[in-house]
């Protein structure tokens, strides 16, 4: 890979949050709301569940507080998915990285229904919301499972997506009903 596309793939998904970011701050009324909605979804033990519902509890629509949840976990994602082989120049640990995923490979090769089941893996552990399940560690789980990048990514997104659509409906049909 080239210096250009390295530098890309580092600064593309900072940028994306930045121009989030901006937008959130631009409108009148979100940027108090959308900041408590960040602050507990990166808050140790509270999570992207939380976050949506204290955004929805303050009045923010849970769809946008669950489109909000999902393009923070998709965007640290891509940068974890992009930039995993940095991972690998760490002295001592990044050998057994590398070496690890270069097994899985072999493996995936071999047997390429486990590529599938590796990205069905990934998917529900990203839906089924467990204390450790976030899109960091998913997304360097699959990695090391040699999914490759894209796949990675992707699989991240739609579990988060999917996982954030079904507690914001629930959210908004169970307020609907009072």
């Amino acid at each position: 890979m080239d210096f250009k596309s390295r530098i890309i793939r580092f600064f593309l998904p900072i940028f994306l949050a930045l121009l989030v970011a901006l937008a959130i701050v631009v409108s009148p009324d979100f940027p108090a709301y959308a900041a408590t909605v960040g602050t507990f979804f990166f808050a140790f033990g509270t999570g992207e569940i939380s976050a949506i519902i204290v955004g929805s509890a303050l009045g923010i629509n849970p769809f946008m507080a669950a489109l909000l949840v999902t393009f923070m976990e998709s965007d640290i994602s891509l940068f974890i998915a992009w930039n995993f082989d940095y991972l690998k120049k760490i002295p001592k640990i990044g050998r057994y990285i590398g070496k690890y995923e270069e097994k899985a490979g072999e493996v995936i090769k071999k047997r390429k229904s486990l590529e599938e089941l590796g990205f069905f893996f990934i998917f529900i552990t990203m839906f089924i919301p467990l204390h450790g399940t976030g899109a960091i560690t998913m997304t360097l789980v699959g990695r090391l499972i040699a999914l490759g990048h894209r796949k990675t990514w992707l699989a991240v997104t739609l579990g988060s997506l999917v996982r954030s659509l079904l507690v914001a409906g629930l959210i908004y049909f169970g307020f609907s009903l009072l």
